[in-house]
């Protein structure tokens, strides 16, 4: 027979087929599959205990475990101005763990620390200090003072 994939749900039907008392060779016909690949199903489902085993975690190991990771998102969350640097330095001082600004990055992307985050991070950091900033330029500044830039037409595309 030519190879295919054979999805679990299959593999598991042949097996309580096999359980439900049918012939191997009736199974083997309903499914389309040999009878090497239902002894194999059965095999694995004895000892691992599912018809597909399942793979150990493969590659090379984090250099950073998630609860430093939790405690860098905590770092950010106090003062998001963090330069990456000062980071590394204070991975290698309180956890023992020298790191390449390389991976640190690499690091942070695959915990979910964008640069979108850090600015949304910053942004809600501290809501009194927003509040004074706010009443300082509506007290300070009039109208007129006041320019705002729209950058939509700055696409390149534009005529004029």
């Amino acid at each position: 027979m030519v190879y295919h994939h054979i999805s679990d749900d299959i593999k598991q039907c042949g097996l309580r087929l096999l359980e439900d008392g049918w012939d191997i060779t009736a199974v083997v016909e309903a499914l389309g599959v040999s009878a090497k690949s239902i002894d194999r199903w059965q095999d694995n489902y004895e000892t691992k205990g599912h018809v597909m085993p399942r793979y150990p975690v493969q590659g090379r190991r984090r250099i950073l475990t998630s609860s430093i990771m939790h405690e860098t998102h905590e770092l950010y969350k106090e003062d998001p101005s963090l330069y990456l640097d000062k980071i590394t330095e204070w991975l290698a001082i309180f956890h023992d763990k020298p790191i390449s600004l390389g991976a640190l990055c690499n690091n942070l992307k695959d915990f979910g620390l964008n640069r979108k985050v850090m600015r949304w991070l910053a942004r809600q950091r501290d809501e009194m200090l927003r509040t004074r900033w706010m009443d300082y330029v509506l007290t300070t500044f009039s109208a007129n003072q006041m320019v705002f830039l729209d950058k939509s037409s700055k696409d390149g595309r534009t005529l004029a």
